[in-house]
């Protein structure tokens, strides 16, 4: 007999305390839905169909910025056999960056999943690069090189540095990369790049506001780049990152595109939500108003 609503969470997720109190919790309020747990991504996938075939019509994707990624790449492949599935979020990560620019109760799962049962579902805009679907951001550059390739020792004793511009610079050889981003109806845009951020929402980084203008639904990717032209010091960049939009800038770039093209002169590392990709050439565009999303702050 299948549901409506179905929650889907991993194994490691469903065992944890507060996970079950926030069940209860929402149960209690008169939420009615089922919990999944698949043993793993590829099985993940397969019940996420399942469900739909039986009836569900809203997914609660139960754990972090990775795991909501995978749910919406599943329901945006559902989309193109004319399916449509609303999403519902509840953060049980580290970072929960999505959930965090949705504006929900981090702290709160609880409140999390009642909402992710109960509350409207409003459109929300959807990223592409090259054959990959994001809602959250795709970071391009030392973030995404230092998560793929620093050995988790070095990234534990630097804590949340290892993320950061400084931390980075620090412990390791640096070597930017020389990048064009080429925009239908614009003049390319040539730098030595050390770090791009991709956002269809704001945070990334376990809360780093990257792209501070973003939104959801405004049919627009913002690009924050963040250069090393020359004139370049870490001293002037640290000012700009107070307002990386402002135009003044001179280390820090901003657009807000709806379609464009990065190239590199040599291989560069992407992080999309936790998945890392390498390539020297990646298209972004963003399908506005492609999926339905429960609790989306006002």
């Amino acid at each position: 007999m299948g549901a409506e609503t179905v929650l889907i969470t991993q194994p490691k997720s469903a065992i944890r305390e507060d996970v079950k109190q926030a069940v209860e919790f929402a149960r209690n309020a008169g939420c009615m839905f089922r919990v999944l747990v698949p043993f793993d991504v590829e099985e993940n996938q397969r019940i996420l169909r399942e469900a739909v075939a039986q009836g569900a019509r809203r997914i609660i994707a139960g754990g972090g910025d990775g795991t909501i990624n995978a749910t919406i790449n599943s329901l945006m492949a559902l989309k193109t056999e004319g399916i449509d599935v609303e999403m519902g979020v509840l953060p049980l990560g580290t970072a929960n960056d999505f959930a965090r620019g949705m504006g929900i109760p981090l702290t709160d799962l609880g409140k999390c999943l009642q909402t992710a049962c109960s509350a409207p579902a409003e459109f929300i805009d959807i990223g592409k690069i090259n054959d990959r679907y994001f809602a959250n951001v795709a970071s391009l550059g030392f973030g995404a090189e230092v998560t793929a390739t620093t050995p988790p020792g070095m990234k534990k004793a630097l804590g949340g540095a290892a993320y950061s511009l400084s931390g980075f610079v620090k412990a390791r050889n640096l070597e930017p990369y020389p990048c064009r981003v080429s925009a239908p109806g614009e003049e390319p845009q040539e730098g030595r790049m050390l770090f791009m951020a991709v956002g269809n929402n704001r945070y990334a980084g376990g809360g780093y506001d990257v792209a501070p203008m973003a939104n959801l639904s405004d049919g627009k990717l913002d690009l924050a780049a963040f250069t090393v032209d020359p004139g370049f010091t870490l001293s002037a960049l640290k000012s700009e990152l107070t307002n990386p939009a402002d135009p003044a800038n001179k280390s820090i770039r901003y657009a807000q595109l709806s379609a464009f093209t990065i190239t590199s002169e040599k291989e560069l590392h992407c992080n999309l939500d936790g998945e890392p990709m390498i390539s020297t050439n990646f298209d972004f565009s963003v399908v506005p108003d492609a999926l339905r999303v429960a609790g989306i702050a006002a």
